[in-house]
C-alpha cells in the first residue's frame, strides 16, 4: 500500500498531539538489537520515519462490533460470524512505515488515530479516495514533515504464525518528533573590546596636495612611549 496526497479535510479527532513520552530510566534501543526472534515486547527507538511504499492501501474495513479485518470494499451490512450478528463495516487507518537507525531499517505498521494525524485524514476520507474513488493518496505532504528529522518512537514486537511458521509484526503504539536543543551559554569572564577615549587619539591635520583649504581629521592611536 502507498501513500500519495492529503485531502483538504482533516482530521477530527482531537486537536492534541498524539504522543507518549518514554519513561525516565527507559533504555533506548537500537533497531538491529531487536531483529533477534527472541526480542518481543514493547521496545523505545530514536529513528527516522519514511513512507516508501505510496500505492499501498492505507485503510481497511473492520466490524463495528469485534474489531475483525475484512477482505472486502464494499460497506454493505453483513452478518459476522464471530459477533454472530448483522454489522457495519467501518474504515481504518492502517499502513506501513519504515524506521530507520544508524543500524538498520524495519517496516513497521502505524494505524487508528495516529495513522490519522500523521496523514492529516480522517479513515473516512482515506476510504472515500482509494476505495470509493479508486484514486491515489498524494503524501508528498508527509515525506516534507518527516525529511530529515529524528523521532523518538514506542514500537511493539508480536508474533504469529504456527511452531513451524513464526512471523513477526512491529507495530507504532507512540511517536514524538526529539527536540534538539543547543543550550547557549555565556562566558561572564570574557573580555571586552574598549574603544579609545578621544584623549587617547592623536589628531592630526592634513591637506590636499594641491592645497586645497578642504581639511580633512586623521585619528590615529598614540604610539606607545618606550619605557627607559
Amino acid at each position: 500500500m502507498l501513500l500519495s496526497r492529503a485531502s483538504n479535510k482533516t482530521s477530527t479527532s482531537s486537536s492534541a498531539p498524539l504522543m507518549v513520552l518514554t519513561p525516565v530510566g527507559q533504555q533506548v534501543v537500537f533497531i538491529e538489537q531487536i531483529s533477534s526472534p527472541t526480542s518481543m515486547g514493547l521496545f523505545y527507538l530514536e529513528a527516522e520515519m519514511a513512507i516508501s511504499d505510496e500505492l499501498q492501501e492505507f485503510c481497511v474495513l473492520e466490524c463495528s462490533g469485534c474489531k475483525q479485518k475484512k477482505r472486502t470494499k464494499d460497506r454493505k451490512d453483513f452478518h459476522c460470524p464471530k459477533c454472530n450478528r448483522k454489522t457495519t463495516l467501518l474504515p481504518r487507518c492502517i499502513f506501513q512505515i519504515d524506521l530507520t537507525d544508524g543500524t538498520a531499517t524495519v517496516t513497521t505498521s502505524i494505524s487508528g488515530e495516529l495513522g490519522e494525524k500523521l496523514l492529516s485524514m480522517t479513515a473516512e476520507d482515506i476510504f472515500d479516495i482509494t476505495c470509493a474513488k479508486r484514486q491515489s493518496l498524494h503524501v508528498n505532504h508527509v515525506h516534507e514533515m518527516l525529511s530529515n528529522k529524528l523521532f523518538q518512537i514506542q514500537l511493539r514486537k508480536s508474533s504469529w504464525g504456527t511452531s513451524n511458521n513464526t512471523q513477526a509484526t512491529y507495530s507504532i503504539i507512540s511517536y514524538m518528533e526529539k527536540q534538539h536543543t543547543s543550550p547557549t551559554t555565556i562566558d561572564r569572564n570574557s573580555k571586552k573590546i574598549r574603544p579609545l577615549e578621544i584623549s587617547e587619539m592623536e589628531v592630526t591635520e592634513t591637506t590636499t596636495a594641491a592645497g586645497s583649504s578642504n581639511a580633512t581629521l586623521k585619528f590615529e592611536p598614540p604610539t606607545p612611549t618606550k619605557k627607559l
